[in-house]
């Protein structure tokens, strides 16, 4: 698991790789914001099933991994979301909330943003089925908008903040412990 991670960070900063260039504050504000707007409208195209729309967020050389495993390319991605999307697929998108969006920005062109999801769709048969995971993207700006190029998603069975052991550590219920 540990050398996964560590290939995964690799692909990340190789996929957003640009020359170092000076970035002002308030210029990384209005990229976190534009990657923010665009991951907003990736999941609002999700719950309207709008497959054309979906696929425009991913950049046309993406990389793909997924719960452990390296899943492919973009045309990978172009097929899971056809089969999902599609007839035969889901029946409908219940919902695609995104929370927690964090984002470095490496130059004016990458970044790397991280995000958390909880999702719900109904199938066939009429049930309900959620999941909660996070996305983990290389972002990089293509044509004047911005794109994923490298993809992780890690999907579990959707947890109540109950059930999510580790968020009595997170930075909101703690203390700094280095101080």
């Amino acid at each position: 698991m540990r050398y996964f991670n560590i290939l995964i960070v690799f692909l990340i900063l190789v996929g957003c790789h640009q020359p170092s260039e000076q970035v002002s504050s308030k210029e990384i504000e209005q990229i976190k914001s534009d990657i923010i707007k665009r991951s907003e409208k990736h999941a609002a195209d999700l719950e309207n099933m709008d497959y054309q729309s979906v696929m425009a967020f991913y950049a046309k050389d993406l990389i793909v991994f997924g719960d452990g495993y390296y899943w492919g390319d973009y045309l990978t991605m172009d097929g899971i979301w056809k089969n999902i999307l599609g007839e035969g697929g889901w029946k409908k998108m219940v919902k695609w909330d995104l929370q927690n969006h964090k984002i470095h920005v490496h130059s004016a062109n990458a970044a790397s943003y991280l995000v958390e999801f909880d999702h719900a769709h109904l199938v066939e048969n009429g049930d309900t089925v959620r999941s909660s995971g996070c996305f983990t993207y290389g972002m990089q700006k293509v044509d004047g908008e911005w794109k994923a190029v490298t993809a992780h998603v890690s999907h579990i069975a959707f947890r109540t903040d109950d059930e999510k052991w580790w968020s009595k550590y997170s930075p909101s219920k703690t203390t700094n412990i280095a101080e």
